[in-house]
């Protein structure tokens, strides 16, 4: 993340100014006043800070790739990997990678963080693993871990899912919604 600092000392200027020119002008702003001033300013102009923009430059850079997750892993993690860049590698092509497995609630703002950092020394980041992340997924959608891949088990967990959804709607189940829906049967024709 990178903040735009003319655009901060510009505002900064604005509010000495519009403060010398208030009723209120003899007092002093007190840093909380202050703060919450450019803090207003920060929030409804978002330009000021480039999210992508590198704060602190340097020599290794980092890209994220994501991963399409195909078994019900996939119900509450996001998966791809980290590509590490040497810019004295002369190739194009990253010099290392590394994978993660982050909640569907934390993968933006991960790969956002990451696509944005620059570091002058590699890093090295080793957090839980993938069967515990796999343990815990399955416990949270109510399935036997070895059985996430499994076709028989994905069918049955999305019907499951989808008669929920049509039963939120009014109908019996899925099939019911189906039957009833306004574009006609939507269900495929053997």
């Amino acid at each position: 993340m990178k903040v735009n600092r003319k655009d901060l000392a510009w505002y900064i200027q604005n509010i000495k100014y519009l403060h010398s020119r208030s009723d209120d002008k003899d007092r002093e702003l007190t840093d909380e006043e202050f703060a919450d001033k450019l803090a207003n300013y920060m929030e409804t102009n978002p330009a000021c800070v480039d999210i992508h923009g590198v704060s602190n430059p340097g020599r290794f850079y980092y890209s994220t790739v994501g991963y399409g997750v195909m078994s019900l892993f996939g119900e509450k993690y996001t998966m791809g990997r980290i590509e590490v860049f040497d810019k004295e590698n002369e190739s194009g092509y990253q010099v290392h990678e590394g994978i993660y497995s982050m909640p569907h609630v934390a993968a933006n703002q991960f790969q956002d963080f990451m696509d944005s950092l620059e570091t002058e020394l590699p890093i090295h980041i080793e957090v839980g693993s993938h069967d515990w992340c796999a343990d815990e997924c399955a416990k949270a959608i109510a399935v036997d871990r070895d059985k996430m891949n499994d076709m028989e088990t994905k069918k049955a967990f999305y019907h499951a899912k989808n008669d929920v959804y049509a039963q939120e709607k009014g109908y019996k189940d899925f099939d019911d919604l189906l039957a009833n829906s306004k574009f006609g049967d939507l269900r495929l024709k053997k």
